[in-house]
């Protein structure tokens, strides 16, 4: 997955970060898989968004909102969710209310969806 921190510029957490360790340990992975940066920029055409399966923004640091992720998805045509920044990102014991939280969240998105197409349940993939 593709989570976002910041708009103008975009940017993402480098998979060394506390951020990107919280979300392996709830089984969602982080790209980009490298960067020479904790904090990387993204431009518009950066591989990152084409990578991705989803893309997530998060309410902090900067206060994304339900219409980010909206235009996300239209733009880069891929799924986008909003969570709250404090999943990931807090430490101590508020850590541990943030995994359980986003272990939730990735059985949301192991479970059928239904296809706006056929209207059938799908199984969306929790992966990166």
């Amino acid at each position: 997955m593709l989570y976002l921190i910041w708009r103008k510029p975009w940017m993402t957490v480098a998979r060394d970060t506390y951020v990107s360790a919280t979300l392996a340990r709830a089984g969602l992975d982080t790209v980009p898989m490298q960067s020479t940066r904790r904090y990387p920029e993204l431009a518009d055409d950066d591989p990152a968004w084409r990578v991705a399966d989803r893309i997530i923004v998060s309410s902090e640091p900067y206060a994304f909102r339900t219409l980010d992720a909206e235009e996300l998805a239209r733009r880069y045509d891929r799924p986008a969710h909003l969570i709250d920044g404090e999943w990931t990102s807090w430490y101590g014991s508020r850590a541990i209310e943030g995994l359980k939280a986003l272990e939730r969240f990735r059985r949301t998105l192991l479970s059928p969806q239904p296809s706006p197409a056929s209207g059938r349940g799908r199984r969306a993939s929790g992966g990166t």
